[in-house]
């Protein structure tokens, strides 16, 4: 069998199992420097193969995309997202996508674009003139809310304060290294099936943080149970749970369970705003350290956009504004890093994958690779204006790629071209922060310290 080169000693295996824990994305890049585009490394009974070229990651998430399935890591996030597209496998995942595509058309889309403007203009509302903000919690607060008004329509302020306090208290629990730790724990114990174990010694550790985690994932699921049995009693088909509780397979059976609409709620709930709102807090980053792309913005929105909030049709226009929110995601992909796990024997760039083995694509690290990308470290949108033919499709992943690409890719490119277009026509902003952010990385890339800006409102 002709593995991939990788570390052969268990001390060498250890020293790089603690650099992952402290500093995930150094890890990567000096174990691509050291080992080349694909590395192989067993720890114990586990096998993980990390792919770098973008020959590698097509083979792995398009070309033999069948033989893949979610790696292990995934399975610590059953427990909130259940048996949604994000976690679920197989048939599962195949009838779910084709039962959700009718929920994410472009016209689906069109109709929810007057809600995204009725948050935009609320949001701006409560901005005080001069006033120092936070973007990134802006924009989290902002995603948060047109992403649970579009799925479960209007709700009280209540419901609305519940979905908030859960969302955020289990995106924080899952930030911390209580599973990690019991599953390194585990790994020297004679258990089956180490994941369950791990879970439930979890829900009995007296900590407040993970007691709050657990109140909160049954605080979401109380609510959206009672949500959608008031939705099926009212049939009618006013937003994004409504049409899915309506959605058939193309031999019109097949609907969903609540306990499956349930898990798709929540999928939706958490990773659809958690990534926009991040992808969105390094586009202001981004923007306020380059002043002459803050201002061929501000010059191009002005131009396009009439009132104080851009028309649907207005976004196509944006071209400028799209180029940079893209080159945002390339030099911080909101999902920076995808594994999956092989379900038989295989290969990748010519190396034996043993079944089983878990294999992570290094999406921050190909996107900032000077092989493929002029500059990689330079923040370029005019990089987005241009087609180059020659540029492999691999090589820009911020929504994934292959039959698992993102399904809200479309929905996700709306919200953040209105929401930037609305707030750069209505206010000029100023920096309030003199280095980057701090990487903190969990299911997504987020600024640690978030995004300090003052704004002023513009004088019409």
């Amino acid at each position: 069998m002709k593995l991939a080169p990788g570390p052969s000693s268990v001390w060498e295996k250890i020293k790089m199992l603690l650099s992952r824990r402290r500093d995930p994305i150094q890890f990567y890049e000096e174990t691509f420097n050291r080992y080349g585009d694909t590395v192989y490394l067993k720890f114990g009974k586990l096998d993980f193969l990390m792919v770098r070229n973008p020959e590698g990651i097509e083979e792995v998430l398009q070309i033999d995309a069948k033989n893949y399935i979610k790696s292990v890591s995934y399975e610590r996030f059953r427990l909130v997202f259940g048996n949604g597209l994000l976690i679920s496998n197989g048939e599962t995942w195949r009838k779910q996508r084709l039962l959700m595509a009718s929920a994410f058309t472009s016209k689906s889309i069109e109709r929810l674009h007057p809600l995204i403007i009725e948050e935009c203009q609320e949001m701006m509302k409560n901005w005080k003139d001069d006033g120092k903000f936070d973007l990134a919690e802006e924009m989290n607060l902002i995603t948060l809310q047109i992403i649970s008004k579009s799925m479960l329509d209007q709700l009280t302020d209540e419901e609305t304060k519940t979905i908030r306090q859960s969302v955020q208290e289990i995106l924080r629990y899952l930030q911390t290294s209580y599973h990690h730790i019991l599953m390194m724990i585990l790994s020297i114990v004679p258990v089956k099936d180490k994941i369950a174990a791990a879970i439930k010694v979890e829900s009995y550790l007296p900590f407040p943080k993970v007691k709050s985690f657990f109140r909160a994932i049954k605080n979401i699921d109380d609510l959206v149970h009672s949500i959608i049995e008031k939705r099926r009693k009212l049939n009618r088909n006013d937003n994004l749970l409504d049409q899915l509780i309506r959605a058939t397979d193309d031999q019109g059976q097949g609907k969903m369970s609540n306990q499956q609409l349930r898990d798709e709620v929540v999928n939706i709930l958490l990773a659809g705003h958690e990534t926009t709102s991040n992808a969105l807090a390094w586009t202001f980053h981004q923007i306020l350290k380059y002043p002459e792309v803050y201002q061929k913005m501000k010059e191009e929105i002005n131009q396009v956009v009439q009132g104080e909030s851009p028309a649907y049709e207005d976004l196509s226009k944006l071209v400028y504004t799209q180029a940079v929110f893209k080159e945002s995601m390339r030099l911080y992909p909101p999902f920076w890093r995808v594994s999956r796990r092989s379900l038989k024997d295989t290969k990748v760039n010519g190396y034996d994958v043993p079944a089983g083995t878990n294999v992570i694509t290094a999406i921050y690290t190909i996107q900032r690779d000077e092989r493929y990308w002029e500059h990689p470290l330079e923040f370029r949108p005019e990089r987005f204006l241009i087609t180059d033919p020659n540029q492999h499709r691999f090589t820009y992943l911020p929504f994934g790629g292959g039959p698992r690409i993102c399904i809200g890719i479309s929905l996700a490119m709306t919200e953040a071209i209105t929401i930037l277009a609305s707030v750069l026509k209505n206010y000029d902003i100023e920096k309030d922060f003199d280095q980057d952010p701090t990487l903190l990385l969990s299911i997504t890339m987020q600024p640690k310290e978030g995004c300090k800006v003052k704004l002023k409102k513009v004088q019409k």
